[in-house]
């Protein structure tokens, strides 16, 4: 089981994504990595997988989650927050509200070590 998903799971997100990032649309077999990852988000006592995508646009949603900073990937931003409200697994409005918070908090700590020059 890989991010505590079934292969029966794996194999749905597999026919979900279609063989493609599910941000960029890059086929499988064309991403540096050669395959997929699984897109998921950890909340204090959950985690939501969202999709599969490639690792590019994994790195987005890491600067959509707030954990890195944004640089030129912005410019997928739109369809990553689009991407983010399709998610696989939809959150429950209690942990709708504890990603929220989780994004706002990691971006104020991002915004506050740019400013000490880290």
């Amino acid at each position: 089981m890989c991010h505590r998903l079934t292969c029966d799971e794996y194999d749905e997100l597999r026919e979900r994504a279609g063989g493609c990032c599910e941000i960029c649309g890059t086929p499988e077999a064309e991403t540096g990595g050669k395959r997929l990852v699984v897109d998921h988000f950890e909340g204090r006592g959950f985690r939501l997988v969202r999709g599969l995508l490639c690792d590019s646009c994994n790195a987005v949603m890491s600067c959509v989650d707030g954990t890195k900073r944004w640089g030129v990937n912005r410019r997928w931003e739109s369809e990553a927050l689009e991407y983010e409200a399709s998610s696989w697994q939809q959150p429950t409005p209690e942990q709708r509200a504890a990603v929220v918070a989780l994004q706002a908090a990691q971006r104020v700590r991002i915004y506050r070590r740019r400013r000490r020059g880290v």
